[in-house]
């Protein structure tokens, strides 16, 4: 078991884009991860541009399966068992921008900008939208996609959009992976699943279900045991050694 999977998006003539090919790696790659958490990145002054431009002049049948792979990344991102976590440096624009959305934790730095400029060739951001909206608000996703313009970093935080704004994002990351770490896997996994079915006829039932299974683990009764001590509910005899090696291995990637 590793600690971090760490996902780059691919590049069309040296920028971020979102692909085909791309899309259905991340989602097989965030499905079958035993990583403790996921972070997404593109590359130094781009996190993603969205759609590969070129790939527009594909036929529309093809187009239209693009767009259904990249619903079905987001949705793989909402489902995924660990966090994720997107290091935005740079622009993220249209589906770029959804896939931050979609990210439990947006970290960004100051030159970064966000934007939604569909609108500008006459389409829409038809999968990215409601992803936005749930971060944001519908009426601030809503006036994203009809402006077509950009903001940044600041205001994207301001929003909502953005949760920290940092020159550093490997240094910020390490900070918020300590804390991950500390969580026990099993319950974030099933908030990520409860998240993701909210607004499901039987979300209170299936919530209920799922924290009744939770509370009879021996794990869940054995850090509820150690914080009615006092001590850090994420520590054992074993896991005092396995958390050093952790957080060493995350200072270590950044």
């Amino acid at each position: 078991m590793r600690d971090r999977l760490r996902i780059r998006l691919p590049a069309a003539n040296g920028r971020p884009v979102i692909t085909l090919t791309g899309t259905e790696e991340i989602t097989t790659s965030l499905g079958a991860t035993d990583a403790r958490y996921a972070t997404i990145e593109g590359l130094p002054g781009v996190f993603c541009e969205g759609l590969d431009l070129a790939g527009l002049a594909e036929p529309a049948a093809e187009v239209r399966t693009a767009q259904q792979s990249y619903a079905a990344m987001l949705r793989a991102i909402e489902r995924s068992p660990c966090p994720v976590v997107a290091l935005v440096d740079g622009v993220a624009l249209g589906g770029g921008l959804g896939l931050a959305a979609a990210a439990d934790l947006v970290i960004a730095t100051p030159a970064s900008t966000f934007g939604l400029p569909e609108v500008l060739v006459g389409l829409i951001p038809a999968v990215a939208l409601p992803v936005i909206a749930q971060r944001v608000g519908p009426a601030r996703a809503r006036l994203l996609a009809l402006d077509g313009g950009t903001i940044d970093a600041a205001a994207a935080a301001a929003i909502g959009l953005v949760d920290e704004v940092t020159d550093d994002l490997e240094q910020a990351l390490a900070r918020h992976a300590k804390r991950l770490l500390r969580m026990d896997r099993a319950a974030q996994r099933e908030v990520k699943q409860i998240a993701a079915r909210m607004a499901a006829p039987d979300a209170d039932t299936d919530a209920l279900r799922r924290f009744a299974a939770l509370y009879d683990t021996a794990g869940t009764r054995a850090r509820i045991a150690r914080m009615a001590a006092g001590e850090p509910p994420w520590l054992d005899n074993t896991e005092i050694d396995r958390t050093e090696i952790d957080n060493t291995e995350v200072e270590e990637a950044s």
